[in-house]
C-alpha cells in the first residue's frame, strides 16, 4: 500500500509494482536480445543491456523502476555491444505500430473510443497477416494510445528494411494502382467480375468492407475509393522497416499512463481497471478541464483547481498525462499482469 496523502510521485508507485516481481511476459530467446529502459530521472534512456532470464530482467526493474521498459525486436549475437556491426544481426521480428493519435477525430484526446478505433484496426491488421500472408501474430496494447503487432516467422525475421517497407505498404495502400485490382468495364462493354468476399487479398477485403457498409455487389466498383477508406490500416511504416526497432516488454508500465502493456485477443477490448495494478480510492487536484469521456470504462470530466475523489487507476492516469495530481488517499497496488480482470 502507497500512502498518498501530500502526494505520490509516480517513480514510488512503479518501484512498488515492480518489487512484487509482476509476471512479465519473457520475450523469446531472451539472451539475445538488447534491452533498453527510459528512467524517471531527467528521462534518460539506458540502453545496450542484456539478462539471460526473466529473474534477472524483474531484478533489474525492481531496482531501478523505469518509467518505461523495452526489448529488441532484433536477435543479436552480441546484443549488449554498442554498434549494430558489434551486435551481429540475426533476424528480426515483423512489428506494426497502431497510434489512434492520427486516427480521424482522435488527435489529442484520452477517451476510450478513440481505443476502440485503434483495437479495429490493430485485430484487422492480424486477420489480413493470417489471411493474405499466412502468418500468425501477436496484439498487444501499449498501455496508453497504441497497438503493436508482432509477428515472428523464418521468412519475417530474414527481411530487409526494404522489403519490410513493400509489406507496410500493403497495408497502408500507399502507390495502389485501384484499376488493376477492380478493372473497370472495357470499350466492348465487358463487365469485369465484382469483387467476391471469397477472393484473396484486397478484392476480398473491399468486398466484405462493402457488405458492412450495406452495399449490393453492383455497387461496389463505384464505390470502390470510398471503401478503402475502411480497409486501409493507419500503420508507422517507419516502425515496420526498422530492423532494430524497441517493443515495449508485456506486464511492464507505460510511463504515460500507468497501464500494462497488454496482449490481446481477437474477440474484443473493453478498457478498464484490469490494465492497472493501481486501486483504491484517493483525492485528485485537477489542473485543467477535461470534458467529459469514458476513460478505462468510466465517466470523467474535470474543472480547473477543484479535488475529486476518484478511483486510484484513473487518477494516476490523469496524473501522467498532466491534468493534476494525486493529493491524498491510500493506494494499493498489485501484481497484475494485464491479461485480464485482477
Amino acid at each position: 500500500m502507497v500512502e498518498a496523502r501530500g502526494g505520490v510521485e509516480p517513480r514510488r508507485l512503479f518501484r512498488a509494482y515492480y518489487s512484487l516481481e509482476p509476471p512479465l511476459e519473457e520475450p523469446r530467446d531472451i539472451a539475445y536480445r538488447e534491452f533498453a529502459f527510459q528512467l524517471f530521472e531527467g528521462d534518460a534512456y539506458v540502453r545496450h543491456l542484456g539478462f539471460d532470464s526473466v529473474g534477472e530482467l524483474l531484478s533489474y526493474m525492481a531496482r531501478e523502476a523505469p518509467k518505461n521498459a523495452y526489448y529488441s525486436v532484433a536477435r543479436y549475437s552480441l546484443p549488449t555491444a554498442r554498434s549494430m556491426e558489434e551486435k551481429g544481426w540475426l533476424g528480426s521480428e515483423l512489428m506494426f505500430d497502431i497510434d489512434v493519435d492520427i486516427l480521424e477525430g482522435c488527435g489529442e484526446g484520452i477517451g476510450d473510443e478513440c481505443l476502440h478505433k485503434g483495437y479495429r484496426q490493430a485485430s484487422r491488421l492480424v486477420e489480413i497477416l493470417y489471411r493474405d500472408f499466412g502468418v500468425a501474430s501477436t496484439l498487444y496494447f501499449t498501455g496508453n494510445r497504441g497497438f503493436h503487432v508482432l509477428a515472428d516467422c523464418e521468412w519475417c525475421r530474414a527481411l530487409g528494411r526494404g522489403e519490410r517497407r513493400e509489406v507496410a505498404r500493403y497495408f497502408t495502400l500507399e502507390g495502389l494502382k485501384l484499376e488493376l485490382v477492380i478493372p473497370r468495364p472495357g470499350r466492348r462493354g465487358v463487365k469485369p467480375a465484382p469483387p467476391s468476399p471469397d477472393d484473396p487479398g484486397l478484392r476480398g477485403w473491399i468486398a466484405r468492407a462493402a457488405i458492412e457498409r450495406g452495399l449490393d455487389p453492383s455497387e461496389i466498383v463505384d464505390a470502390a475509393e470510398e471503401i478503402l477508406d475502411d480497409v486501409r490500416i493507419a500503420i508507422d511504416v517507419k516502425v515496420t522497416q526498422d530492423i532494430s526497432r524497441l517493443a515495449r516488454i508485456v506486464g511492464s508500465l507505460n510511463g504515460k499512463a500507468g497501464l500494462f502493456v497488454a496482449r490481446l485477443g481477437l474477440e474484443g477490448f473493453h478498457p478498464g481497471d484490469w490494465l492497472s495494478p493501481f486501486r483504491g480510492e484517493v483525492e485528485f487536484r485537477s489542473e485543467g478541464r477535461l470534458e467529459e469521456a469514458r476513460i478505462m470504462g468510466s465517466t470523467v470530466s474535470l474543472e480547473p483547481r477543484r479535488v475529486y475523489s476518484m478511483p486510484a487507476h484513473i487518477a494516476v492516469l490523469l496524473q501522467l498525462r498532466g491534468y493534476g495530481a494525486i493529493v491524498g488517499g491510500e493506494i494499493v497496488v498489485r501484481a497484475g499482469s494485464g491479461r485480464g480482470p485482477l
